[in-house]
């Protein structure tokens, strides 16, 4: 990163410096790898005795350090949430960074009835097929797909390799990261006369504002209408969605989850890695969806599920529970099992006796 002085640093993220305010500040750390000319952050300060080994130069703290003496030898600059200090800063020192090449490569094959935005740049080897329209300030980088009738919005970042087949729709500040495919036939087959048969997709994907998609990630087109991808949603690395499926606002699909087809997902779900939803199911706003789950069936909205089927939290870490005690189980019913065929051996008044107590 390029040098900036403690003024600078204050002032990109709203907080106030203990001193030297011309003093530089040459990369981002972390605590681990803390050293001079470095940057860090904490959002506690229960341990004051790590401030003693910390070879930072300065370091984001929370605005309630001003009331209290640190052992640090460094700037101190206070934030109301450091690590949201942090993350402004790492923003701002990301955006000097220009990741693209700027203009139209000469490689790139557009259609003469494509229309591109002010400040478009498309990346080499990219084809951008008839009718596509790209908004403003959009990077699209090199040897990627853009199909027929695509539109796509303004400030959006398009990594390589990605297609975008016809006629899906991402609105503004989308990013796709490498790899993403938009828009491929949903998986539609009819069994008749003996053979599985192609349904034809014709529907389309609509991505909302500000949704990242990363790498490797597949959403299906649908059948008629639309798959749709909520405002602000989060879609993880290697992830499958089916057609159909409307995913909600500010929602998170974490790696490899799988959503089949004419799935409803709400608002604010979180869909923790490889948990898969069967298809033509509802899952309400605010859900969470613990590791590995299958969900077989609706879920309320502000419920927790756990396990294979999934199942309230409760009940499935009570079923956890059990299973860990399992082995011991399993030894006192072979005890007793031993014990039962010894007592089925015994003759009528060996037995009697025995149950007397005799």
């Amino acid at each position: 990163m390029k040098p900036l002085s403690i003024e600078q640093i204050t002032q990109i993220t709203q907080t106030q410096a203990s001193a030297q305010p011309d003093l530089q500040i040459t990369a981002l750390c972390s605590l681990e790898n803390a050293h001079e000319g470095g940057i860090c952050y904490v959002t506690s300060l229960e341990k004051p005795e790590l401030f003693e080994k910390l070879n930072a130069s300065a370091i984001f703290v929370p605005a309630s350090a001003k009331d209290t003496t640190l052992p640090f030898k460094g700037v101190l600059l206070y934030a109301a949430n450091p690590e949201w200090a942090f993350v402004l800063l790492m923003k701002y020192v990301d955006a000097q960074f220009q990741k693209h090449t700027p203009g139209i490569h000469p490689t790139a094959v557009i259609h003469p009835q494509a229309k591109l935005g002010q400040n478009v740049s498309v990346g080499a080897y990219t084809v951008i097929e008839e009718g596509a329209v790209i908004g403003d300030n959009t990077v699209i980088f090199p040897q990627c797909y853009i199909g027929k009738e695509v539109t796509i919005g303004k400030n959006c970042y398009i990594y390589p390799q990605v297609v975008i087949r016809e006629q899906c729709v991402l609105k503004d500040y989308v990013i796709l990261q490498a790899g993403a495919k938009i828009g491929s036939d949903g998986f539609g087959f009819m069994f008749h006369e003996g053979r599985h048969q192609k349904i034809p997709q014709i529907g389309n994907v609509v991505i909302g504002n500000d949704v990242e998609i990363q790498s490797n990630t597949c959403i299906d087109r649908a059948k008629i209408t639309s798959t749709t991808v909520g405002d602000n949603t989060k879609i993880d690395n290697l992830v499958q969605i089916g057609h159909n499926v409307n995913i909600g606002m500010s929602s998170i699909c974490c790696a490899q989850v799988g959503v089949a087809g004419t799935t409803d997902i709400g608002n604010g779900v979180i869909l923790a890695g490889q948990v898969g939803l069967a298809g033509h199911m509802k899952v309400g706003d605010r859900v969470q969806v613990g590791a590995q789950s299958g969900v077989m069936s609706s879920i309320p909205a502000g419920q927790t599920y756990l396990g294979y089927p999934a199942m309230p939290q409760r009940e499935a870490l009570k079923q956890m529970a059990i299973l860990r005690k399992l082995p011991d189980v399993y030894k006192q019913f072979q005890q007793f099992q031993k014990e039962m065929q010894a007592f089925q051996n015994l003759s009528f008044w060996q037995r009697l006796k025995k149950l007397l107590g005799r």
